[in-house]
């Protein structure tokens, strides 16, 4: 009923033509919502634009306030040294390090203490024999002799019984197959390593650029908004003597707060990209990083097109972990297959067994000088082996998997080469038709500066009329979009064709290989108070 009633209403509104009526149709019960907290869509109240630019601009005032000025090459500097994703990479290849030691190692004799039961103790023992199946002769005889048929046996000792086994696998034909794969896999974890590093770096200049192009955008809109604000002051004052129409007014004046909404619009996005910055750097909580300088035009790629598909396909990390972990799985795969051949070993083993006590003395009885000490000591030394000659299949069936998941690896190999041809060749074009979007973007605004000049020029002698200056301003406008886009897609080619050819920018791999030598060195783990600070 309510939504009808709301329709009803909306028709009539229309048809009466009354302009001021807002209208909601709830989505919810009626009674969900208090009256107090509906906000309508459309505010009948005016606001000046003054007002609404002063608040973004104290907005803007407070992000440059707590952020610290920075170059390109010191933002990676900062996040290669601070991020830690880094960190967290490192662990896995100590992790792959420790286990290659690990595969070493089997190369190492092995030393194995053992004990009777227990190693240091006391042993009671009692025996009891009842010969009840002796015929009655020799139960006459034992009963002459002063003996029964049931005889009980008391024992007491105070043993130490250690021992030990000394085991050296000299000839193991699993080990060597399992050091290599050991090695592959730390070499793959080491490559993927320099895959975070570039993606870091990669990652932290989208955001540095994405960051000038914004603060590129805010200023070329807030000059376009200065110009219309002047404009519209003028058509004000015309209005009061009745030279204009309220439809010039406020035409311009729709202009204006739609370049306002803009400036909402890039202030927000340069928010999201200082915090996405700031994140990368990881910084503390209480600071941010801006470019210290307007966007421009970042470096050349002077390298061609087929060279840079050449050292991608050479130097990938991406393609050359992959092939070492198919590497790894073909020996592993040998290792299992070799579980099938004998193991040769030097075995040594000694053991002692002391006792002190008394043993087997007749139940009713003292032991008296039953007691005794008694020491002995056995060793054995040779050579052994152990051959497994038949488990079901399993270790030939894990064999064959191994191998599968190579030819696996091989051909995400073969796949990630495709793909890193086709990111240099996306790539290399977007690099050779940016520059002409540069040239082209720049030669647009300027068209577009003067266009605008000259129609507010007409429009002030009464020989143009306002819609010339609405739309020259609104070409200005998209000019200034398509120059920061252009100069955006410009600078992230060139750093894209840095990370697809796997070439560092700058001194970045000196920096990575601080950031190495920095964790080897500190053995602590990572904490946020250990963050680089930004000094003034």
């Amino acid at each position: 009923m309510a939504l009808k009633a709301c329709t009803a209403q909306l028709v009539c509104a229309l048809l009466l033509g009354v302009e001021s009526a807002c209208f909601s149709i709830p989505l919810v019960a009626q009674d969900a919502v208090t009256a107090s907290e509906a906000t309508p869509l459309v505010d009948q109240q005016k606001v000046s634009p003054s007002e609404l630019v002063g608040k973004l601009k104290q907005l803007q005032d407070q992000i440059k306030a707590n952020s610290r000025p920075v170059s390109l090459s010191d933002a990676i500097r900062l996040g290669l040294q601070n991020n830690p994703e880094l960190a967290r990479s490192f662990s896995t290849i100590q992790q792959f390090e420790w286990q290659l030691i690990a595969a070493q190692r089997r190369w190492y004799p092995t030393l194995q203490l053992t004990n009777g039961t227990p190693f240091v103790g006391s042993n009671w023992g009692t025996f009891v024999q009842d010969q009840y199946a002796l015929p009655a002769q020799q139960v006459q005889e034992l009963q002459a002799q002063g003996q029964s048929r049931k005889m009980a046996a008391k024992s007491q000792q105070f043993v130490v019984q250690p021992g030990a086994q000394v085991n050296w696998n000299f000839l193991d034909p699993t080990r060597q197959p399992n050091i290599n794969a050991a090695s592959d896999s730390l070499q793959q974890q080491k490559f993927l390593f320099d895959v975070s590093a570039r993606n870091l770096v990669l990652q932290i200049q989208e955001s540095f650029y994405a960051i000038q192009s914004n603060q590129q955008l805010i200023n070329s809109f807030q000059e376009i908004y200065a110009i219309n604000q002047k404009q519209l002051e003028i058509l004000e004052a015309r209005k009061s003597i009745g030279m204009v129409t309220v439809l010039d007014l406020e035409q311009t004046r729709s202009q204006l707060y739609a370049q306002l909404s803009q400036l909402v619009l890039y202030t927000r996005e340069y928010i999201d990209q200082a915090a996405l910055l700031a994140q990368q750097l990881a910084l503390p909580a209480n600071q941010l990083a801006i470019p210290d300088q307007q966007a421009q035009i970042q470096g050349r790629w002077q390298v061609s097109l087929q060279e840079t598909i050449r050292r991608a396909t050479q130097q990938r990390e991406e393609i050359l972990a992959s092939l070492a972990a198919a590497e790894a799985s073909k020996w592993s795969s040998v290792a299992s297959l070799r579980q099938y051949l004998p193991v040769f070993s030097l075995v040594a083993t000694g053991n002692l067994l002391g006792q002190n006590g008394y043993q087997n003395v007749p139940v009713p009885n003292d032991p008296g000088s039953q007691y005794a000490r008694n020491r002995q000591w056995n060793a054995a030394i040779g050579i052994g082996f152990n051959w497994l000659l038949f488990d079901g299949g399993i270790n030939a069936a894990n064999a064959l998997a191994l191998k599968a998941q190579a030819q696996q690896q091989l051909a995400q190999a073969a796949l990630t080469e495709l793909q890193v041809t086709q990111q240099v060749r996306s790539s290399y074009g977007q690099y050779q038709t940016s520059q002409v979007a540069v040239t082209t973007a720049r030669q647009a605004y300027r068209s577009a500066e003067l266009a605008q000049e000259a129609a507010r020029a007409r429009f002030d002698v009464g020989v143009g009329d306002i819609t010339s200056v609405v739309q020259t301003i609104q070409q200005l406008s998209t000019a200034a979009q398509q120059l920061s886009q252009a100069v955006l897609s410009y600078n992230s080619a060139v750093a894209e064709l840095y990370r697809y050819s796997a070439t560092w920018p700058g001194a970045s791999q000196q920096e990575v290989q601080e950031r190495l030598k920095m964790m080897r060195d500190s053995p602590e783990p990572f904490r946020p108070d250990s963050f680089t600070r930004l000094e003034p």
